[in-house]
């Protein structure tokens, strides 16, 4: 009888070490998932993505390279975070309506034409976005401008937009498209220019210049 007890309790104790081992093993595992999600997001986009995407903008003649839906009241995000990186670093050309809409043309024409001379749009959802009119017409002709020319459509999601800031119109949107989320925390940032750099598909600092050496190398 002692040796039975001794057998049930050396099983127990067995068991109790290795249910404690495998918690620790799953909540090591998703320490790490929450730690890189953000990087998990990115490569998962780019896997989604894939490599055969053609250089649209490549011999296509806009004069802009992507146009900026946003509303008023994110002007500061805009000048202070999306055009030195998108200007200056990646050296695009962006319309944005504080600087290139025509004055004493009609609001609807200068839409209408700028999105037309642009490679793609990005569209900035956020609360302000959803409660701003001419926000909500710049998303109805970008989405029939879609119906026309594929795949021109970037969304950025601010953070702290929920379900009831989002009009019909934006989550008709959100269902059929991809979106980027903005947040302040240095990985979320890093993986938000990392995605939108592949989604206007920038090419990377060098690499245009190695793909050229590589084709010289053939060549020769």
């Amino acid at each position: 009888m002692p040796a039975c007890l001794l057998g049930s309790d050396a099983s127990a104790f067995t068991i109790s070490i290795v249910c404690v081992f495998i918690t620790f093993l799953l909540l090591l595992l998703l320490t790490i998932l929450f730690r890189f999600r953000w990087h998990m997001r990115l490569w998962l986009y780019e896997a989604c993505r894939g490599r055969h995407h053609s250089r649209r903008m490549r011999g296509r003649h806009f004069r802009y390279d992507v146009f900026v839906s946003y509303a008023e009241e994110n002007s500061p995000w805009v000048v202070r975070e999306l055009l030195p990186r998108l200007v200056e670093e990646w050296g695009l050309r962006l319309c944005v309506h504080q600087r290139d809409f025509v004055p004493g043309k009609h609001i609807v024409d200068n839409i209408a034409d700028c999105v037309s001379l642009s490679g793609r749009v990005l569209l900035v959802f956020s609360p302000d976005f959803g409660s701003s009119e001419w926000c909500q017409f710049e998303l109805k002709f970008c989405q029939a401008c879609v119906m026309e020319r594929d795949d021109i459509m970037v969304l950025a999601m601010m953070q702290g937009t929920e379900a009831r800031h989002l009009t019909g119109a934006m989550m008709a949107v959100l269902r059929t498209t991809s979106y980027l989320e903005w947040a302040e925390h240095r990985d979320a940032r890093a993986s938000f220019w990392g995605r939108l750099r592949l989604a206007l598909e920038v090419e990377e600092p060098g690499k245009g210049e190695e793909e050229e050496e590589e084709a010289v190398g053939l060549d020769g």
